[in-house]
């Protein structure tokens, strides 16, 4: 199927392709992937850190500003795929 009908066609392959540090090819298969896959990665290492390094007496502005921040995030990783 086209790009235009399934936006989210090869993402797989695509990230596999990353992984293996060919990013040419996983652009070919997908030219959205290295955003989506940055997105994951990203998320990942904030969510460690904020485990460690997590403050009891600031936790409401430390998860404030994680929702906030992943939330904008999220919308800028994947707004090719959300809005038509």
């Amino acid at each position: 199927m086209p790009l235009i009908y399934c936006k989210s066609r090869g993402l797989t392959r695509a990230f596999s392709q990353i992984l293996r540090f060919n990013f040419q090819e996983a652009i070919a298969f997908n030219p959205y992937c290295l955003k989506i896959f940055l997105f994951f990665l990203i998320q990942l290492f904030l969510r460690i850190f904020i485990n460690i390094k997590v403050n009891l007496q600031r936790f409401k502005t430390i998860l404030f500003l994680d929702i906030f921040g992943s939330i904008l995030f999220f919308l800028f990783s994947f707004y090719n795929l959300i809005l038509p």
